[in-house]
């Protein structure tokens, strides 16, 4: 089943193109502003649509953005929160999930790359791979910091664009805590062993799982088009 919001997203991004590059800039901070809310992601790119719809018009009476929905962005995406539609229980669920479930898979893939299971499995044909609570706390952080970043980014799109020094300061500061926390915990409990097994099988069901989860978010997504 197509996810026609997807579509959607494909054909904004098409017509972002034809922005200038300020109204580019403004309408990239506006949008990732907006991710960070509570907002539904239909109703955001129905809001984007029309959005880059408004700048275009701008941009042919040679205005730029900020001329017509004045200068305080954070102050225009407020009033845009409040008339859309939020999550549901349901959306966000399936969004945590869906983020989770793709991460898992990243980082479990790398580990199977970068240790002596890839080397195992081309010279001695053996598909074990031990399971250690220190690659189990690190991927849980790893994740979890990989969550954290996007949203915090998000929130402080525009203090970002203005390269606001404290906000990239406690950005840098607190990316640097979270992985070095990440990197001990891996260390002290490496040879910390939970169980040992075939390498195939977490990928068949991490697999199973994130093509489950996006279908039901299809599924979902698609009956706001009806």
């Amino acid at each position: 089943m197509a996810n026609r919001l997807n579509k959607l997203r494909k054909e904004n991004n098409t017509q972002d193109k034809q922005l200038s590059k300020e109204n580019n800039s403004i309408m990239t901070d506006i949008i990732c502003y907006l991710r960070a809310s509570n907002l539904c992601g239909y109703d955001m790119e129905i809001m984007r649509k029309e959005l880059i719809g408004m700048a275009l018009e701008a941009q042919l009476r040679g205005e730029t953005f900020g001329d017509v929905v004045g200068k305080d962005y954070k102050a225009f995406c407020r009033e845009l929160m409040k008339n859309g539609r939020k999550k549901t229980l349901y959306e966000k669920i399936l969004e945590i999930f869906y983020v989770f479930t793709f991460a898992f898979i990243v980082l479990y893939i790398a580990e199977i790359f970068f240790t002596s299971t890839i080397f195992n499995i081309f010279k001695l044909s053996q598909f074990t791979m031990p399971i250690t609570l220190g690659f189990g706390i690190a991927t849980l952080m790893a994740a979890g910091m990989g969550y954290f970043i996007y949203y915090y980014f998000a929130k402080n799109s525009f203090e970002f664009s203005k390269k606001n020094r404290k906000i990239q300061i406690l950005y840098v500061v607190g990316f640097t805590i979270l992985w070095t926390a990440a990197l001990l915990f891996r260390f002290l409990f490496d040879k910390t062993v939970l169980l040992t097994i075939n390498c195939l099988y977490p990928i068949i069901i991490l697999a199973t799982a994130f093509i489950l989860i996006k279908l039901l978010n299809d599924q979902h997504t698609n009956s706001f088009f009806k």
